[in-house]
């Protein structure tokens, strides 16, 4: 593996971990190379937690298309899961945390942002295909996508659901449950 993944992959373990508070020794340490070099990699600690971000997105963009290519799921389970895909090393992160790099790492918060609001398509074309299907009853998409954008974004800011013991996941799933019990057909 090379060494910007390795990098990448063990902020990610720290995040885990730690949030953000870790130092860029300590990451340097763990990686077993001079802080001189990780610096050479990165200017500053926002810009590596923003490449991790970036690179999470993009590992959520192939689940995404595994997701969209498997032919033994239904429709809805196709929405489901696209909606609320998390790569197996993102869904042990407490996303909770989000909040502090609002705080200290704007560009990096703006980041997951943007993420969140855009590369809908796929998932929107699916919910249309589902209701011109009449597998899913008639309703707003932007709503629904609102609905979803406003919930992660709730979720990954406020304080309520970590003090309760929610995980992030369990929080995700909640709400795929309740958003999609409104809109199935019933028979």
């Amino acid at each position: 593996m090379e060494l910007l993944e390795r990098c990448l992959e063990t902020t990610m373990e720290l995040v885990s971990e730690r949030g953000t508070h870790f130092t860029m020794s300590e990451l340097a340490a763990s990686l077993g190379i001079s802080k001189k070099t990780l610096y050479q990699m990165f200017a500053s600690k926002e810009e590596l937690l923003l490449a991790v971000a970036e690179h999470g997105f993009e590992q959520i963009k192939r689940c995404e298309q595994r997701i969209l290519q498997d032919t033994t799921l239904s429709l809805t389970e196709k929405i489901r899961r696209l909606i609320i895909v998390l790569p197996e090393q993102y869904q042990k992160v407490d996303w909770y945390r989000v909040e502090v790099v609002a705080e200290k790492y704007p560009s990096v918060y703006r980041s997951i942002r943007r993420h969140l609001e855009t590369g809908w398509e796929p998932t929107l074309s699916l919910l249309k295909q589902a209701i011109d299907e009449k597998i899913l009853a008639p309703f707003l998409l932007p709503v629904f996508q609102g609905m979803v954008i406003g919930s992660m974004e709730y979720f990954l800011t406020s304080p309520g659901f970590q003090e309760s013991g929610i995980t992030y996941q369990q929080a995700l799933e909640a709400m795929m449950d309740i958003l999609m019990e409104g809109i199935e057909r019933r028979c």
